[in-house]
């Protein structure tokens, strides 16, 4: 690392801590000298649940107030730029578009700063989510005028795209700390695991679970929380699906309750990533998902270490059929995948977000 980039200031401005970042702040902390601040909004939001120990890092809190979009949140806090004019970071990263996310790109552009757009999400969530005339005017007004972009998978490189942005692309992916698990018997055939909302597609699984069930008795693990959590459940019961249901697992514990299953399905009706689908594969846990989901053809691989398909029931259920009467093929799957994630990890995903600073002084 060159002493011009560790004399660097560098601010990232965020939401709230997530548990799949905290070591890729702990890496650039170290990384570039401890001058690394990262702003969160907030410390939570109210349809989180989660748990989080934060890393080892420069951390400032706005304690902004959330507004609910329906489906996310959005922050109000205009202290962002006091904040900015005490720290005088050389560079802003910033990771989505609530108001101080927005005052802080106007306040680099009139310093004359660099800054950097990340992104959690891609084009394929973007064209599901209905966007109103603000939020498209607000992309096209300043997506093509930042310095460099950090991306979260391939497909958010299409996003940017979409508004003008031509070059400086970097894939930095959500990585889970690689650490030594171990491993317990998988004692589960599937497990399903995400929040309890629509877009999870619990009815969707739930008729694969009930076609495979039919033909071979299997047992399920449910983790999960949300407003559709009694309607799932009692789907399960009337359909006389045996499983165990746990309402949420901390962060740190969850690839242990991955490790006792043999599969995880994962369709969904948007996901940026599904940092779920790497939990499972360091359990050694094979997926099926969709292409519907940021991670497939990127961490899943169709026929290498999981399946992509298409929504079908006949079609997931034939599979995941396939996959439990299979032990050769499901071994191969799973060790496939444990190989496979290791590059998906905190150090590769910093080094990423580095080569992105990097480049704004052309080094």
């Amino acid at each position: 690392m060159s002493k011009f980039i560790k004399n660097r200031k560098i601010a990232y401005i965020t939401n709230i801590p997530v548990h799949y970042k905290e070591k890729i702040h702990e890496k650039l902390n170290i990384k570039l000298n401890k001058n690394y601040f990262v702003i969160y909004c907030n410390k939570i939001e109210p349809n989180r649940t989660w748990k989080i120990k934060l890393g080892n890092y420069n951390k400032i809190f706005l304690n902004s107030i959330p507004i609910n979009l329906g489906k996310s949140f959005t922050y109000l806090n205009f202290t962002i730029l006091k904040k900015l004019n005490k720290l005088k970071p050389d560079i802003l990263i910033i990771n989505g578009n609530s108001l101080p996310m927005i005052l802080g790109f106007f306040w680099a552009k009139m310093f004359k700063k660099k800054v950097i757009s990340t992104s959690d999400t891609n084009i394929l969530v973007e064209n599901k989510n209905k966007l109103n005339i603000f939020q498209i005017f607000l992309r096209k007004l300043i997506y093509s005028r930042f310095d460099g972009y950090i991306c979260t998978s391939k497909k958010t490189i299409s996003l940017y795209k979409k508004y003008g942005a031509k070059k400086n692309f970097f894939v930095s992916p959500l990585a889970v700390d690689l650490k030594k698990i171990q491993y317990t018997k998988k004692i589960y055939d599937i497990i399903l695991c995400g929040r309890f909302v629509e877009s999870k597609l619990y009815d969707f699984a739930i008729k694969v679970l009930n076609n495979v069930n039919k033909i071979k008795k299997i047992k399920v693990k449910i983790i999960g929380y949300g407003p559709l959590k009694n309607k799932i459940l009692n789907q399960l019961k009337s359909k006389k699906i045996n499983y165990y249901y746990k309402e949420s697992v901390d962060p740190d514990k969850i690839i242990k309750e991955f490790s006792e299953c043999k599969v995880f399905l994962f369709p969904t009706k948007y996901d940026a990533w599904g940092v779920v689908a790497n939990e499972a594969c360091l359990a050694k846990t094979t997926v099926i998902t969709c292409k519907n989901a940021g991670c497939a053809n990127e961490l899943i691989i169709n026929n290498y270490n999981g399946y992509v398909l298409d929504l079908n029931i006949k079609l997931w259920s034939d599979k995941l059929i396939y996959l439990l009467n299979n032990n050769k093929i499901l071994k191969k799957f799973s060790n496939n995948s444990f190989e496979f994630v290791k590059k998906f990890n905190s150090n590769f995903s910093s080094d990423q977000i580095i080569k992105a600073i990097k480049s704004l002084y052309k080094l």
